[in-house]
């Protein structure tokens, strides 16, 4: 009776062992790095890309405005999107100032994004929940017309007070 209970005991602690975990674990858990330096971009673009309605807000963080964006606005920054190659993106400036002037948010079904617009040098891209380091981009070789503090003025105060 000993000997059976044993056996049951062993196969038992076996059989729990093999079906209670799965061995196989994500490869975002594995690799701690980020992939490359354009990670969250790609992302943000995806879903720019793909999903038919989203929301858009820009603010103003010295004076705390907010202004909610058209389609038509957005397109600046798909644009935007569009002109960034390689040379971009960039290791966090040394002297870049520790809050953005602007914050854009894009709110899709599954995730939120957010530009950090520092000035009309540097601009910083993550997610809400992101595990990696923001993606940041230089502005150097964009065109003026798509250079993203210069549309977030534009949005912001309007082509009267719009001034370099």
């Amino acid at each position: 009776m000993k000997k059976t209970t044993y056996y049951l005991s062993i196969i038992f602690i076996i059989l729990l062992t093999f079906t209670g975990c799965s061995t196989k674990l994500p490869l975002d858990m594995i690799n701690k790095n980020k992939p490359n330096n354009f990670y969250y971009t790609n992302l943000l673009s995806k879903n720019i890309s793909l999903e038919a309605s989203f929301k858009c807000n820009l603010f103003e963080t010295n004076l705390s405005k907010e202004k909610e964006l058209s389609k038509k606005d957005i397109e600046p920054v798909k644009t935007f999107m569009k002109l960034l190659r390689k040379p971009n993106f960039i290791k966090k400036p040394s002297n870049l100032n520790k809050k953005p002037e602007y914050k854009i948010l894009f709110e899709f079904k599954k995730d939120k994004y957010i530009i950090n617009v520092y000035n009309d040098k540097y601009v910083s891209i993550y997610p809400y929940d992101g595990k990696y380091a923001m993606d940041y981009i230089s502005m150097k070789n964009i065109p003026p017309a798509y250079n993203l503090y210069n549309f977030a003025k534009y949005i912001m105060f309007g082509e009267n007070n719009f001034s370099s």
